[in-house]
């Protein structure tokens, strides 16, 4: 698993933010399309739309493996969080995003989920810089 810097962090971020605006978009597609497929009586159309929904389900999955080949660590769907290794005072830790967010503002342990989130000018105040 890659470790980041900050830097090298929000770097990537800017690459993993439209992936991230296009799952919004499928994710808002799905919700169009569920009770299609569900309340459809005909049964040629309720295929289609079960089709079409596998289809949409597929491509966001497509999505999700391309931010974690990128070297991001999806921790949470909706709302889409991730998580970028990095290494700082001896240990490693977790920076943190979510997609509510403008930029990597939040850092957590390991071991911790988001309730655990610190400031990142904690570390940078701390240390000079990440």
């Amino acid at each position: 698993m890659k470790v980041f810097t900050l830097e090298q962090a929000r770097e990537l971020l800017q690459k993993i933010k439209p992936i991230v605006e296009d799952i919004s978009l499928k994710k808002e597609e799905l919700m169009d399309i569920y009770p299609r497929a569900e309340e459809e009586e005909d049964d040629l159309e309720r295929m289609y739309y079960q089709t079409k929904a596998r289809e949409i389900e597929s491509q966001i999955k497509r999505n999700f493996l391309r931010i974690e080949e990128m070297g991001g660590v999806v921790k949470n769907v909706d709302p889409v969080q991730i998580d970028f290794l990095s290494y700082y005072g001896g240990r490693y830790i977790w920076l943190c995003w979510r997609e509510d967010e403008e930029t990597i503002m939040f850092w957590h342990e390991l071991n911790d989920g988001i309730t655990g989130r610190k400031p990142v000018s904690e570390l940078e105040e701390r240390r000079g810089q990440l």
